[in-house]
């Protein structure tokens, strides 16, 4: 008897759908060992330097978990027929089928259920290869159990090797989806072997081991961002019940996975298979396809020949090395010189300013206080306070010298200390800050805490803080320039500013207190000096008053009696001259003096006759005598 076809082709697809559910059930158990050995059975110290290696792997399990879903949704599904069965109206089955969801809601849940678990799958691998690429181990550690990891790796590797010989050599009829399945398998297998190769040169070449797994990460980020595309257009499709599932997982990266690479052919195909044009026929476009090569060849060669023209920005220098020998210093503008990698031109800073911190490294920015927005009208800005009560990221611990008696002590005092530098202007300068150190910044700030150390070793806090800034910061500056110029760094300090210097902010209120106590004693003696000089002055004011007051009264009786002896002198000589009329004149001033206020009656004694003059007394006072 000739078995049916319909019968051959649907045992070939059980037996399809059968293997696939297994496949789907071994890279799940691989995504659960993986999980169980890094959250239960590595040690937090181990986990993390193996991180770097097992995140692609997840990644490409994770992908691989997606194409099974979207394989096994792909298939084709064959209905039984119903045969006469007695018992397939029992209450049982009536009872199954009211509570059974609609046939069109189950489409719709296996379709939205399809679509999360392909873009969650797709999620993680994104974020995997993302933070991975990201990752740079900081020193290079040596890993525990390398070799039985990299022999199951590479068992592992063999076994996806035979299975992409014989699914590629065994052809499935009726199943359109294998050469996407090979692709992916490919994928999935040069995944594997990078990381085995990474692993095992892990030791011996750390730095190719690293770009390994960056091209494996790389490869799978491609094909994880081209998935997420299709995801986010497949929420677009309306599943029906004639429709086959969408595919979503097919890559055109994996399809590049053959040899030999033929990305115009397949993007010929491609275009018949969705518009029906053979773009083969055309004659504009096979005449494109003869000269594809040449076009892009000569491209390539005249921009590798251009890549000889360099420009140097106005705020650069460049150095220019010819088969990795610098040669000279070139100015800003245009230069020709050879091709890369034979000439290459370096940049340097050509007059830039730099501010650089001497404190340790910044506090994160989630730990840090919310900043409080500052207005330009109000007060000064939270970043300029100095307050000594008050932590500062910019602050830096020192020892300084002290004494405490007769015993020698140190304490600790917190700065804020920035250094203004740049490159010399000298092409000199240029090289040797190009070639003498690999950090530079790095370089200035330790020769810098160096200066600093051996400068405040010698230094008392009560004189550091009364110091003059300026004088300090020349002091240093001088200091830490005369130390760049003997490394040959080619630096050009420009100016050491002194923000604060000032004790930690644990002790701030004990020194507050004992400089409360200075303030008030000195402030004690200056009072007393004050009420003593008060005193002392007003005694030789009150003194130098009576000393002139007495001095005004002596020579106010000098002047009297130097007065009184010169109108003796005159009055002796003119007596002497007439004495008589001396004494007349006397005698008429002394009456005029006396009778200079007195109202007189004289009376003519000469005066008689028959009629007498009659004077009425009563308007006249009385006379004197």
């Amino acid at each position: 008897m000739v078995p049916d076809h319909t019968d051959v082709k649907h045992q070939q697809i059980k037996r399809l759908r059968t293997r696939i559910v297994f496949c789907g059930i071994l890279v799940v158990a691989l995504l659960a060992t993986t999980g169980f050995v890094y959250l239960y059975w590595l040690p937090d110290a181990v986990r993390t330097p193996w991180m770097i290696f097992s995140q692609p792997l997840i990644a490409a399990l994770a992908l691989a978990l997606a194409v099974i879903v979207n394989l096994r949704l792909s298939l084709p599904a064959f209905k039984k027929e119903n045969k006469a069965n007695p018992l397939s109206d029992s209450p049982t089955r009536k009872v199954f089928r009211k509570i059974t969801p609609p046939p069109l809601l189950l489409l719709w849940l296996k379709h939205i259920g399809h679509i999360a678990l392909t873009a969650i799958c797709v999620a993680v691998a994104i974020y995997l290869t993302t933070v991975n690429l990201k990752a740079a181990p900081e020193q290079i550690t040596v890993l525990n159990n390398a070799i039985p990891v990299n022999s199951l790796l590479l068992a592992i590797t063999f076994a996806l090797l035979v299975c992409e010989r014989m699914l590629s050599y065994r052809p499935i009829r009726d199943w359109p989806m294998q050469n996407l399945s090979v692709g992916m398998l490919r994928v999935l297998l040069s995944i594997f072997l990078l990381v085995t190769i990474s692993l095992a040169l892990f030791t011996y070449i750390p730095w190719l081991s690293l770009w390994l797994m960056k091209i494996a990460s790389l490869i799978l980020l491609l094909v994880a961002i081209e998935t997420g595309i299709r995801v986010f257009t497949a929420l677009f499709y309306i599943p029906a019940p004639d429709k086959p599932h969408p595919f979503i997982t097919r890559s055109l990266v994996a399809e590049q996975y053959q040899w030999p690479i033929r990305p115009l052919q397949q993007m010929r195909r491609k275009i018949f298979q969705h518009f029906g044009v053979d773009v083969s026929k055309i004659q504009a476009f096979r005449l494109i396809g003869q000269i594809f090569v040449p076009v892009v060849f000569g491209v390539v060669v005249v921009g590798w020949v251009v890549s000889g023209l360099n420009q140097v920005a106005l705020d650069n220098r460049g150095v220019y090395e010819r088969f990795g020998h610098p040669v000279t210093v070139l100015k800003p503008g245009l230069h020709v010189g050879l091709p890369w990698p034979f000439g290459k031109v370096v940049k340097v800073d050509y007059g830039a300013v730099h501010e650089l911190k001497l404190s340790e490294a910044e506090v994160p920015e989630k730990t840090l206080p919310l900043k409080i927005a500052d207005s330009v009208e109000g007060p000064a800005p939270q970043d300029s306070w100095r307050l000594w009560d008050n932590s500062h990221t910019t602050d830096q611990a020192q020892l300084i010298a002290s004494a405490i008696g007769d015993k020698q002590s140190f304490q600790i005092v917190n700065m804020d200390i920035r250094l203004i530098w740049r490159v010399g202007m000298q092409d000199t300068d240029a090289m040797k800050s190009l070639y003498q150190t690999e950090d530079l910044p790095t370089l200035i700030q330790r020769v810098a805490r160096q200066v600093l150390a051996q400068y405040f070793a010698h230094q008392q806090l009560d004189d550091l803080l009364n110091e003059q800034r300026s004088t300090m910061s020349a002091t240093l500056n001088k200091e830490i320039q005369q130390r760049l110029n003997r490394l040959d760094t080619g630096v050009e300090l420009l100016y050491t500013r002194i923000e604060s210097i000032h004790p930690p902010a644990g002790a701030a209120n004990a020194y507050h207190g004992v400089q409360a106590a200075q303030i008030a004693a000195n402030a004690g003696i200056m009072r007393e000096k004050g009420y003593a000089a008060t005193v002392t002055n007003d005694a030789q004011r009150k003194a130098t008053v009576a000393i002139d007051k007495a001095k005004a009264a002596a020579n106010e009786l000098q002047a009297q009696a130097n007065k009184s002896q010169l109108r003796y002198i005159a009055e002796y000589d003119a007596w002497k001259i007439n004495p008589e009329a001396y004494i007349n004149e006397r005698r008429y001033q002394t009456y005029s003096k006396a009778l200079s206020q007195t109202p007189l009656l004289i009376i003519d004694n000469q005066a008689s006759g028959v009629n007498e003059p009659m004077l009425d007394l009563r308007q006249f006072s009385q006379p004197s005598r």
